[in-house]
């Protein structure tokens, strides 16, 4: 009965997410081509008549990516080809090694000076000192084989008010080209609001790829792209759940409610096949899911990332294979499949639960595994707003309040808390091959 509702869950996915035979050909096509390891590899965009394609070594490169912090070397083991960095630092040398070592390619971020972050594209000087550094980076890294594009910026549109910075965007670029003919350029915008997009056709015409960062605005995206003018490829450089920023469900107090790590992995194949793949002849040339490793930044701590900081990787892993791949791993993670499937006091999160400081709770998690493994159970408590530590090195999936459960290892457990507050509750179910499934409840606890 469990391998039937495994093919029949298969089946399935090939009719709603869209990736028949001939789309899954064309992605696994796109991308094929051999991996020169030493001196630099030309980068170029050809036009295919209507489109544009993004060619590294003389083929066409589809790019399979994730935006990165973690976790590498997975990358190719579910069917990816490509890293996006944010910035350069101590550790891009090592990336760009382990990207060599794994026959994986990087769009390397440049970080800009942000007008939000204080800095002044009215102050000459200043932006002359920004492009002379950036100018020592290109030097020392253009010539390694793993590089594909430089990605001058990130949101620098973020809330800003002085276009002058895409004129200084373009300075970089000008100036990337002058040293470095084998790689692309491209600038990675938040959104796709026409307005923007504009200003760089106007300021910055020496870029060679636009990029975007899109989430739940992703279903519009290429048709804003598209009423622009832009004839050159693009990415989607970011992309996964809608954000904790865009106004999702939340509790009556305003905390976010999260969508499990099943439905996550739902959200990620059908962005991917109806609004990326789907577009390659509108010249999206693939896209850097968010986020490819753990969180340690943000409002919610598991709302992005694809891994457990252990490792352990999550549905929306697998749905990146289906996406790049066409198939599933043969072994899949456990199932929650709604958010009601966790409960608190017999409340799903939704009902902006609030329990009695001191008093005792019952938390419950309903769980499946397609290939009837022996499921293992972790829950957690954190306060609201908690976001893990890089540095920090317990070995839970998540360092929670400790001292609160009974018993932290079965689907039904009990807890109490002492001190009111904001709170969240995780259930992580864990399968035998270390796959992950998670829910999780909101919840404010108030003394009597």
């Amino acid at each position: 009965m469990i391998l039937r509702h495994y093919v029949i869950l298969i089946l399935l996915s090939l009719v709603f997410f869209g990736c028949t035979e001939d789309a899954i050909i064309e992605k696994n096509e796109v991308s094929k081509n051999d991996y020169p390891t030493d001196g630099p590899v030309l980068v170029e965009v050809v036009n295919e008549g209507s489109y544009s394609r993004i060619y590294r070594n003389g083929s066409p490169y589809y790019i399979k990516g994730g935006a990165y912090n973690n976790f590498l070397s997975e990358i190719p083991k579910y069917g990816g080809n490509s890293v996006r960095t944010y910035s350069i630092d101590e550790n891009t040398q090592s990336v760009l090694d382990s990207a060599l070592k794994y026959e994986l390619t990087v769009c390397l971020g440049i970080w800009v000076g942000r007008e939000t972050y204080g800095f002044d594209y009215d102050d000459e000087e200043a932006i002359a000192e920004q492009l002379a550094q950036i100018k020592n980076d290109v030097m020392k890294y253009k010539d390694h084989p793993a590089l594909l594009m430089w990605g001058i910026g990130n949101e620098v549109n973020g809330q800003y008010t002085n276009m002058k910075v895409w004129n200084a965007v373009g300075e970089i670029s000008d100036m990337i080209h002058e040293l470095d003919p084998y790689h692309l350029t491209t600038t990675v915008l938040a959104g796709t609001e026409p307005d923007d997009i504009n200003e760089i056709i106007e300021r910055a015409p020496s870029l060679d790829v636009l990029s975007v960062n899109s989430y739940s605005g992703i279903i519009n995206a290429q048709t804003k792209i598209a009423s622009t003018g832009w004839s050159k490829p693009y990415l989607v450089t970011e992309w996964g759940p809608r954000g904790t920023y865009a106004n999702p469900p939340k509790t009556s107090w305003g905390a976010p409610q999260e969508l499990t790590s099943t439905e996550k992995g739902e959200v990620y194949r059908t962005y991917y096949s109806d609004h990326i793949a789907s577009n390659l002849k509108n010249s999206c040339n693939g896209s850097y899911v968010f986020l490819w490793g753990y969180q340690t930044h943000g409002q919610v701590a598991t709302w992005y990332g694809l891994f457990t900081r252990n490792g352990n990787p999550f549905e929306s892993v697998h749905s990146m294979q289906y996406c790049w791949l066409g198939s599933f791993p043969s072994n899949r993670p456990p199932r929650i499949e709604r958010q009601e499937d966790v409960l608190l006091n017999g409340m799903s999160a939704d009902k902006s639960v609030k329990v009695v400081s001191g008093k005792r709770n019952q938390a419950t998690v309903k769980a499946t595994d397609l290939e009837g493994e022996q499921l293992t159970y972790e829950w957690v408590i954190v306060k609201e707003g908690f976001i893990l530590d890089k540095n920090d090195t317990t070995k839970s999936t998540l360092p929670g309040i400790a001292g609160l459960f009974e018993s932290n290892t079965e689907n039904t457990v009990y807890f109490t808390v002492p001190e009111e507050g904001e709170y969240r509750l995780y259930a992580f179910v864990f399968d035998e091959a270390g796959n992950v499934a998670s829910a999780a409840i909101p919840f404010m606890v108030e003394d009597l």
